[in-house]
């Protein structure tokens, strides 16, 4: 098997990118007392996961709702930096949508100390909270980076520790639990980090303590580009990237009958002519509803719907199961989304897609994942569009499909990651036609190239199914991807083969030469068995 271990141990693949200073004191003096973390099994997603009754759930700390501050005019601003700042007072520019900027004014007295004298750079995103001086121009009282939630602690109790006698303690209020893992939300109201600290480091009543790290649409995703609105979709059917799977002969024999999909991301808009009747009813995990729209503007709308139509076109039997946990911006959080992970598996989702990104210090998002794997659910994940090689989370967790992004000729998108031991399958990202609200839309991204291998996980479980095959998902796709080392000089992994995926024996080999009575080599196809 090519794909990547499951063991804990696997320590090269869960290392996260360096991140701040104080974010790493903070985390640091958690990770030192960890205890092991144990794979849990699922939660009742209707009853055991959800918000505490008479306490803000945790979709509402997700939507950005500003909870810490007393003064209730103050503003508080998320958004990616739009130029390159060179100091701390003056103004930033920040990107909060698709066409709209804030000035933020920073002076002598702002508060930017979770920076550690480390200026951001253009595509980071920060948080300011202030006052309006105009419509677009925000006097910043503090910025910091926008990394975790503010004023959350995600943790999981020992056992017999009653949440809410640990958070009377330090002056928190339980908002979200996963019953069956034991893991729950706190929140404080005080925008301080003392208490908060001081429940990181309870190794008495915990577990493991965390921060709710932020979960976002890929760093550096290169967004959408407009096509056409309507009904047309014949460059949504016919596109050379389902060419290059060889997806036709694949549907042939397997169309995803019976499958389920989920798609977890900015949501679906539910009544598109191409997939309002293969939906089945999903969850809006930021509002806490029952519909699961794609809701713009931002700099992320449509992203969950064109995900969505990928997984239709390569599995048009399949369900396709529609979670929102990110926003318009692309922004959502772990709990959420680990939230997200356990209410698929008990919706029952064979396949989990996730086009995103996340901190692989998340033990919740970890814990949840590995409990889903275990009840035999496919996790795919986009590895990122930076361009390195250096592990991402959800990705490079172990077990997960990892996803590299390749263009019409098979070589690698140059803002592709890449990386041996933790990518193990590339698929077409360049261009590629899908689904939007209100028609389609050409998108690039690995968050496009991994929903191509959830499709193809979908028809590759149906075929196990119905044969009572014992190969693996994961090994059916890479193992029997199409080789194209020779085409890039870094790691991706081979080029996902639907039809060889599907089919009962492996890629066809090279012919190889086969001495003759005279002396000379004659090169014989590879005759299969039948």
């Amino acid at each position: 098997m090519t794909g990547k271990n499951t063991e804990a141990q696997d320590h090269a693949r869960t290392q996260r990118p360096a991140r701040q200073p104080l974010i790493l004191a903070v985390i640091s003096l958690v990770i030192g007392a960890m205890a092991a973390l144990a794979l849990v099994g699922g939660v009742q997603a209707t009853a055991g996961s959800r918000a505490m009754d008479g306490q803000p759930g945790f979709p509402e700390q997700l939507s950005g709702a500003n909870h810490g501050d007393s003064d209730s005019d103050e503003a508080e601003v998320k958004g990616t930096l739009a130029e390159p700042v060179t100091a701390f007072a003056g103004e930033w520019i920040v990107n909060v949508d698709s066409n709209r900027t804030v000035t933020l004014v920073l002076t002598a007295t702002t508060d930017v100390q979770k920076f550690m004298n480390h200026l951001p750079s253009v595509g980071d995103w920060v948080e300011a909270k202030g006052t309006w001086t105009t419509p677009d121009r925000l006097d910043a009282r503090r910025v910091r980076p926008d990394e975790y939630e503010a004023n959350q602690v995600v943790a999981r109790l020992k056992p017999g520790v009653v949440a809410e006698t640990l958070a009377a303690t330090y002056n928190m209020t339980v908002t979200g639990v996963l019953s069956s893992a034991n893991i729950f939300l706190f929140y404080t109201h005080d925008d301080e980090d003392l208490e908060i600290q001081k429940l990181l480091n309870d190794k008495v009543n915990v577990e493991w303590a965390e921060v709710n790290w932020i979960s976002r649409v890929p760093t550096g995703s290169p967004y959408r580009s407009w096509r056409w609105g309507g009904s047309d979709d014949t460059g949504y059917v016919n596109q050379h990237a389902f060419e290059q799977v060889r997806l036709e002969p694949a549907l042939a024999k397997y169309d995803g009958t019976g499958m389920v999909v989920a798609v977890l991301d900015t949501g679906v808009d539910l009544a598109h002519t191409a997939l309002a009747t293969s939906l089945v009813a999903g969850r809006d995990m930021i509002s806490d509803t029952a519909t699961p729209d794609d809701i713009g503007p931002g700099l992320a709308w449509g992203h969950g719907t064109h995900v969505a139509g990928i997984v239709h076109r390569m599995a048009p039997a399949s369900k396709i199961l529609p979670i929102r946990v990110l926003d318009s911006q692309g922004r959502g959080n772990t709990f959420v989304l680990a939230y997200a992970i356990e209410y698929a598996v008990q919706q029952g989702a064979d396949v989990i897609n996730l086009s995103l990104g996340a901190d692989c210090g998340s033990q919740v998002l970890s814990s949840t994942i590995q409990s889903a794997i275990a009840q035999g659910v496919v996790i795919v994940a986009a590895a990122g569009n930076s361009n390195t090689q250096v592990p991402q989370c959800p990705a490079s967790m172990p077990g997960v499909i990892a996803v590299a992004a390749v263009d019409e000729n098979k070589v690698r998108a140059e803002w592709s990651n890449y990386g041996a031991g933790w990518v193990d399958i590339a698929a077409p990202g360049v261009g590629i036609t899908s689904t939007f609200p209100g028609g389609y839309a050409s998108w690039s991204g690995t968050s496009m190239a991994a929903p191509f291998v959830s499709g193809a996980a979908a028809l590759a479980k149906q075929k196990k199914e119905a044969s009572n095959g014992d190969v693996p998902v994961d090994e059916m796709l890479i193992d029997r991807g199409s080789d194209i080392s020779g085409l890039n000089s870094e790691a991706i992994g081979p080029l996902l083969d639907v039809a060889a995926a599907v089919d009962s024996l492996p890629t066809e080999p090279e012919p190889t030469p086969t001495p003759s009575p005279g002396g000379h080599n004659l090169f014989l196809p590879a005759i299969a068995n039948p």
